[in-house]
């Protein structure tokens, strides 16, 4: 649908996500396919800003797991630290560069949310206004990545475009309890189980 003078409607930053997430998934290869076990939804900041949180899609393959577990600690580390992984980047939303418009959109977002802020002067800034304001966005963008992973479980897209379900691993470089319970949340019951009991007891 067009607005009245003909131009297409802006999208929101969760319409724009979601949009760039499915038409990565749908580039997967089909002779990768069989081979994929998992999703990488990637969450960094760009140049360590906060308020430039960034989603990167990928996924990983048993081949790559066998490839790799001789430099890795066991095949379960293989399998699931991002180290090993290909680290395909099928897009990166809200990269500045690659994606100018999720950028401004997720500017946006943050701005509505009133979260938004100016570059902290010092410290006392940091510490007392921006610390809170950037944890956050931080949350708000993981949950919002969470909810996009049950998403597209729901709609069929992962499905479609693997030729069945696989885990979406909600993650950073680094692994604690939070990423646990993100990827928890961003798939059905049990479904990263293997996961999930990695990170809780590796």
């Amino acid at each position: 649908m067009t607005s009245p003078d003909g131009t297409p409607p802006t999208m929101t930053f969760n319409d724009h996500l979601r949009h760039l997430v499915e038409r990565a998934l749908a580039s997967i290869p089909a002779a990768d396919a069989p081979d994929i076990y998992a999703l990488s939804f990637l969450i960094d900041n760009e140049h360590d800003d906060p308020r430039q949180p960034t989603l990167t899609i990928g996924y990983n393959t048993e081949t790559q797991a066998r490839r790799t577990v001789q430099d890795a600690s066991g095949l379960a580390e293989a399998r699931w630290n991002y180290a090993f992984w290909i680290q395909n980047e099928l897009t990166v939303v809200g990269d500045r560069t690659s994606d100018p418009v999720g950028a401004t959109a997720r500017q946006k977002w943050i701005s509505d949310l009133g979260l938004w802020y100016a570059e902290p002067t010092d410290l006392v800034d940091w510490d007392s206004v921006i610390g809170p304001l950037a944890t956050q966005i931080e949350a708000h963008f993981s949950q919002t990545c969470c909810r996009l992973g049950r998403t597209l479980h729901t709609t069929g897209v992962i499905e479609r475009s693997v030729g069945r379900t696989v885990p979406v691993i909600v993650h950073e470089l680094e692994y604690y309890e939070a990423i646990a319970l993100q990827t928890e949340a961003a798939n059905p019951p049990g479904l990263a189980l293997e996961f999930t009991s990695w990170v809780r007891n590796g």
